[in-house]
């Protein structure tokens, strides 16, 4: 997992003037030299520091006979180079390296001052080397790709055919590889070959070798990818055969291997990628996932991108940068999660193109190569992707070339309520939050010989952080922000960390190679002392550490000999603590494990296939060794007749080869289980369960189906289940108990090619930790597969969580909109059995609302059209409201109220808002009140623009008077779109004046009061300067009154209720009056009995 961060860093140019280009550029095998490439010239750069060594330029005779330079390859060991020419040549370099005491570059002191800093010395030496022309041929028919091995040079012609040129320009012809002699098969190698058809048209345009795969991964320009292999280590060509890659819809342009997954990238014409895997049982190529984006992040992935241009691996395997033909790139994780991507570059007002693209040391730069610009961007990456032990997986850990990022993610707290406390009730759970990265800076002493950073640890209780650079390791101790290092560089320079550091209590323990007796150790240093190898104790390894991890007292230990070591760690009390290692057993895995390279972990876990038999005991035992190999999880059970289970420390060791694994899954990253020893009484199934990121295919958790006493309900149910999770981000940590998973993603700061101040900036990015609750989807994929007691059992054991109520409102509402909205018929709807557990976890919590509250909270958070379909399930929505008044949950029926709004007319509506005005006032909630309020009055708003705009046209006899549109004092009151000459109604004056006195008005507004009975009143202020004149319904009570700051109504005939928003004044009106507003609009109130109020007038 790599983010990107920071700005890219600007390390040649060439003036857009000139004519020159860059055309390529690459890393050598050790990353630590990057050859760039131009039309006629090429330079080594050094990446740490970032300097250039030296630089080539060829003669015009040579540009004349064998073309501009096109691309260039690295000798293995880094001794030679081979460039490759447009006009079909090949010119080989010989790397010329001097004695190690001369340096390219010398540092000097300026006169005057002196160097007092560690920091302002450079201790890495600066080789001088040169580029010395050896030899240059010519290939006949043109070259389209090359290959580096160790003794020559695979090179892919136009003519169709593949040949071995030596490092020295030799041709071995026996060698070489005619495509219309190979035969292909389809699928695997074992059934029916054929040959190609075309022959003398299709050649390889691109090719790449892994050894792990044991071949070529092949496109030719028919747009068909193929795996090459042959029964010879030669490749001769009478042991060559080709299998057919599966085929794409789409032509392949380009492809790249990953060695350690065992992987074939190829990259598409429509912009996206195919990566394809070899099936262990049948060895046949079978296709894993896609690269592409979505339609949120690029709608047309064609239009903007084009076609995929190039595809490179990360050194470590775990992610894959992909160029597009426009000049956009993406990174995504090996089994295909999206982790960043940039469709544009812009630098100094033009757009770049990438046209080249490759890794620096450890993964930390990515050069990208413009025709103009060489740019470098910098990345951290996830601690599990070089070190995945168990408590790198507790918390989020970043780490790049000299500085580690942890974040120790949010925590569930039980806070008591103050003195109430004592009387019995429960504390309050809170969530506490925690986005920020504490960004520690390696020690320049340590990094200054020892860079770059290569393992990170942190201890389960985040107090400490080991690191280990190029030699040795160092301490960070967190909460005094201090480094331990060793005395001086000798001590450091002893050993090599080789297969990673792991925390065990008060110890770091690293798999390491002695480099003075060059033998094979693991060793135990102890945080609380000086670190010294005095004080370290050193158990001797047969072979290199390739990984380990730690359970409880045992520790594991896979090395390069494929076979899995199990420890006993026993720790001695005394002035000087020490640790004693017993072997209790050695485990074979050939026949797993093609290569133990592929090994991505290993994990002693209480995970058990029989879970769902055992009682919970509330200890947590060695039950199973899981092994990831090349993304397949495999588990090997613990059983009773297991020799290392109770094998006394006098013993002999035993050594088991015949172990029965079981896959689990394939295409994971990552796993993650419970790191507490003692099994979690409050939430068995979540602590119990097993997590595994498997890239595009999501989350997969492996659940236990059990009660909380630990026994099954059901015979014939599976002991566990397999459940997809979806995340939007990528996840580092699972945290078991609060039901989240932690991640981190690359934000963009600025977009590139925006039309503002920063149209010239490229584009900056920061990394962002991430959260997502999990529980939702959980219970969804529970539901789905009828598992509803399970479902209800596990969400039982969620309700202290904060958040538990939001995760219910997330589950309906996901529901809900996937089946709203789906243009397909769904026949085994899962809204109804959401619904129904939403109702029955209602009744669990008998004192809390659930119910309510997440059926009116997920109404208000989807489309109004969904919403016949939601209360279809869930109830009339004023029953619910009523409901709530009957419950005195006034705030849930306030948010009915909404959605009474949207689905009554303003009429029932007006009324359900007095009936929880009159409740708020009955229970004191003043701010209740005020909403209230302020909800009748938009309804009284709404109800007079919709009465300005649309008039009622109901012919009767007793029908208002029709007058026309004589003048300007007539205006129209209907549609504003209506024509000018059209008909207007207007309704009449009141029949029966009342004095002003009865009506309470002062003085002031006599004359507005008689204009509004009499004629439309043209305020400047209103629209269009049009009024309407309406009629007051009767109040037997001939009173409404407004409290200080809220509106409150007495109303004692529900049929003569109205209400008047002004809380500035207290108004008396008697029957038959007309109200004047204050901008001189007329408002005309509907209430219960108001058409017979105009039928009476």
């Amino acid at each position: 997992m790599y983010f990107i961060t920071g700005l890219p860093k600007i390390v040649s140019t060439i003036p857009l003037e000139e004519e020159d280009s860059f055309q390529f550029l690459c890393c050598n095998r050790e990353r630590i030299f990057i050859l760039i490439l131009r039309k006629v010239s090429l330079s080594i750069w050094q990446l740490k520091p970032l300097v250039q060594l030296t630089a080539y330029r060829r003669s015009d005779m040579s540009v004349k006979n064998l073309g501009i330079n096109v691309s260039a390859l690295w000798k293995p060991d880094s001794s030679a180079i081979v460039v490759q020419t447009s006009d079909g040549g090949l010119i080989f370099f010989t790397i010329d390296t001097r004695a190690a005491d001369t340096e390219c570059y010398m540092l000097e002191d300026a006169k005057n001052s002196r160097r007092e800093s560690d920091e302002l010395f450079v201790k890495e030496a600066v080789p001088y080397i040169s580029m010395v022309p050896t030899t240059s041929i010519l290939v006949q028919g043109g070259i389209t790709c090359l290959e580096a091995l160790r003794d020559n040079v695979m090179v892919a012609a136009t003519s169709g055919i593949i040949q071995r040129i030596q490092w020295d320009g030799s041709v071995d012809d026996s060698l070489t590889i005619v495509l219309d002699r190979v035969p292909f098969s389809v699928d695997f190698p074992q059934s029916k070959k054929s040959y190609l058809s075309n022959a003398s048209s299709v050649h390889v345009v691109d090719l790449e070798y892994s050894f792990l795969l044991g071949g070529f991964s092949l496109v030719l320009s028919n747009g068909r990818g193929a795996l090459m292999t042959a029964n010879h280590f030669e490749f001769r060509p009478e042991s060559v055969q080709c299998v057919w890659v599966p085929s794409e819809p789409c032509a392949f342009t380009c492809t790249a291997v990953n060695h350690k997954y065992r992987l074939m990238a190829f990259g598409c014409a429509n912009a996206q990628g195919a990566l394809y895997c070899i099936e262990d049982q049948t060895e046949g190529i079978q296709l894993t996932h896609r690269l592409q984006l979505l339609d949120k992040d690029c709608p047309d992935m064609m239009a903007a991108c084009g076609p995929v241009e190039d595809l490179n691996w990360t050194p470590d395997g775990c992610a894959i940068a992909m160029i597009w033909k426009k000049g956009g790139f993406a990174i995504w994780s090996v089994f295909g999660a999206l982790i960043t991507f940039c469709l544009t570059l812009v630098h100094e007002g033009v757009s770049r193109s990438v046209s080249a693209l490759d890794w620096g040391t450890e993964g930390y730069t990515m050069w990208v190569a413009d025709p103009k610009v060489v740019f470098m961007y910098n990345f951290t990456k996830s601690a599990l992707s070089v070190n995945n032990c168990s408590t790198n997986r507790m918390y989020v850990l970043l780490q790049g070339d000299n500085s580690v990022m942890l974040n120790t993610g949010d925590r569930v707290v039980a806070q008591p309520h103050g003195s109430s406390s004592a009387s019995g009730r429960e504390p309050q759970h809170k969530l506490f939050s925690n986005k920020a990265w504490m960004v520690v800076q390696l020690p320049h002493r340590y990094m200054a010989t020892n860079w770059p950073l290569r393992y990170t640890v942190v201890d389960a209780d985040a107090e400490y952080i080991a690191v280990a650079g190029r030699y040795g390791i160092a301490f960070y101790h967190i909460a005094v922000r201090k480094w331990k290092t060793f005395s001086n560089d000798t001590a450091e320079q002893l050993f090599v960390v080789t297969g990673g550091l792991l925390w065990w209590r008060d110890f770091v323990i690293c798999g390491c190679s002695n480099t003075k007796t060059k033998t094979h150790e693991v060793r135990f240093y102890s945080k609380t002392r000086a670190l010294d190898h005095s004080s370290a104790v050193v158990w001797k390894s047969e072979a290199p550490v390739i990984t380990m991890n730690a359970f409880q007292n045992m520790l594991i230990i896979f090395s390069a000999d494929s076979r899995l070591t199990l420890c006993e760690m026993d720790r001695k009390a005394g002035d000087v603590p020490t640790i004693v290692i017993n072997v209790l057993q050695i485990i074979s895995t050939e026949n797993i494990c093609p290569h133990p390279y592929c090994v991505v972990s290993v994990d002693l876990t209480p995970v058990r296939t029989e879970t769902g038999q055992k009682k919970h005991t509330g200890i947590r035992e060695a039950e199973s060794l899981l092994i990831n190999v090349s993304g397949r999880l495999w588990i090997i059970q613990r059983d009773s007749s297991d020799p290392y289970k109770d094998v006394p420390a006098d013993e002999s060791v035993v050594t088991t080869s015949n172990v029965i694994p079981l896959l689990l899954s394939s295409c994971v990253e990552t796993i993650w289980v419970h790191p507490s020893t003692i099994s979690s009484k409050e939430k068995p199934q979540l602590c119990e369960a097993l997590w595994m990121f498997c890239g595009a295919h999501g989350m997969k958790v492996w659940m236990p189906l059990f009660t909380k006493d630990g026994t099954r309900r059901n015979a014939f149910l599976s002991r566990r289940v397999m459940l997809p999770v979806w995340l939007k981000s990528v996840p580092l940590c699972v945290q078991f108990d609060e039901a989240m998973i932690h991640g981190a993603d690359s934000d963009l700061l600025y977009e590139s090619g925006l039309d503002n101040k920063e149209s010239d900036e490229l584009p900056a990015f920061i990394v962002n930790r991430t959260s997502e609750v999990y529980l939702p989807q959980v219970l969804r994929q529970l539901l789905r597969r009828n598992l509803g007691t399970h479902a209800e059992e596990i969400a039982q054991t969620c309700t202290k969580l904060p958040y538990f109520n939001h995760s219910l409102e997330l589950l309906l509402h996901q529901v809900l909109e996937e089946e709203g909205t789906s243009s397909a018929p769904i026949p085994d709807p899962l809204l109804p059995s959401v619904v129904d557990f939403v109702q029955a976890i209602s009744k669990y919590l008998a004192s809390l609302p659930v119910f309510l509250q997440t059926i009116a909270h997920c109404a208000r958070k989807s489309d109004i059209a969904l919403w016949p379909r939601l209360f279809a399930e869930a109830g009339e929505p004023t029953d619910l409201f009523q409901q709530c008044l009957n419950s005195g949950r006034l705030d849930i029926a306030a948010s009915f109220l909404i959605v009474l709004n949207g689905t009554l007319g303003v009429g029932p509506v007006r009324k359900q808002a007095g009936a929880l005005l009159e409740k708020a006032r009955a229970a004191g909630d003043v701010e209740l009140i005020a909403e209230s309020a302020r909800f009748l009055r938009a309804l009284e708003m709404e109800e007079q623009e919709t009465y300005r705009r649309t008039p009622e046209m109901t012919p009767s006899a007793k029908s208002p008077t029709i007058h026309p549109h004589p003048g300007p004092e007539n205006m129209d009151l209907g549609n504003p779109i209506s024509p000018q000459g059209a008909l207007t109604f207007k309704y009449g004056s009141v029949v029966k004046q009342n004095s002003l006195a009865d009506v309470g008005l002062s003085g002031g507004n006599k004359a507005a009061l008689k204009k509004a009975n009499s004629v439309p009143f043209n305020n400047p202020e209103s629209v269009d300067g049009r009024s309407m004149s309406v009629v007051a319904a009767p109040d037997p009570t001939g009173l409404i009154t407004t409290a200080t700051g809220v509106q409150s109504v007495d109303r004692r005939n529900s049929e003569s209720f109205n209400y008047l928003p002004d809380n500035s004044s207290i108004l008396r009106y008697s029957p038959g009056t007309s109200v004047t507003s204050r901008n001189g609009w007329s408002r005309r109130r509907r209430f219960p009995g108001y058409a017979h109020a105009v039928e009476q007038v």
